[in-house]
């Protein structure tokens, strides 16, 4: 699967879209349901990831996918750690561009990458802000397809993207969105 948006950079960097399209396959599923989706009585849990280079809470292990993602400027792997919690996913992905995206401006490669999200998700952006997590780049940014809310962060370093997400249904939103994305933290990398 190709993702495509404007220009060659940017066609490498929407490789971070894939968890859109996931989001939009939960969100047909979504069965109809009353009330705000919480968390059940689950207990929390940092997991850490050294060889992806950072942390994040779930409420359950997540599941861990690889996958390559053929772009124009190559072959990519993306990295995900997935938790459902029917009708909501809690998404970290994780893509290393190497010298793709070598002396790009990070906020030029941020916004490619939510213009990219935007396009192959078929939905629009409600709002974006840009973030800094430490010393590094980041944009914070909602929006909303036909059926799926997403809030997500991602943040630019070095040359690796770091996406995370929550997606639930239009109109119900998850009370440990804010949790979730707080809980993504850097830490150092281990050569796997």
């Amino acid at each position: 699967m190709i993702y495509r948006t404007h220009g060659n950079l940017t066609r490498c960097i929407a490789i971070a879209a894939a968890a859109f399209g996931f989001a939009l396959l939960l969100g047909a599923q979504t069965p109809s349901t009353t009330g705000t989706p919480s968390t059940p009585a689950q207990e929390w849990k940092t997991y850490t990831y050294p060889e992806d280079g950072f942390s994040a809470s779930y409420p359950s292990a997540p599941q861990f996918q690889k996958r390559d993602v053929p772009t124009e400027k190559g072959s990519f792997e993306l990295r995900s750690y997935l938790t459902e919690l029917e009708p909501v996913a809690l998404f970290v992905g994780v893509c290393d561009y190497g010298s793709a995206t070598a002396g790009r401006d990070p906020d030029d490669v941020l916004k490619g990458a939510e213009d990219g999200a935007l396009k192959n998700s078929n939905s629009h952006l409600v709002s974006d802000k840009k973030i800094t997590l430490g010393v590094y780049h980041g944009l914070t940014f909602e929006a909303e397809s036909d059926t799926a809310h997403f809030s997500a962060r991602i943040y630019f370093v070095g040359s690796t993207l770091y996406q995370s997400l929550v997606v639930y249904p239009i109109g119900k939103p998850y009370d440990s969105t804010a949790r979730f994305l707080d809980s993504f933290q850097l830490i150092a990398k281990v050569a796997k």
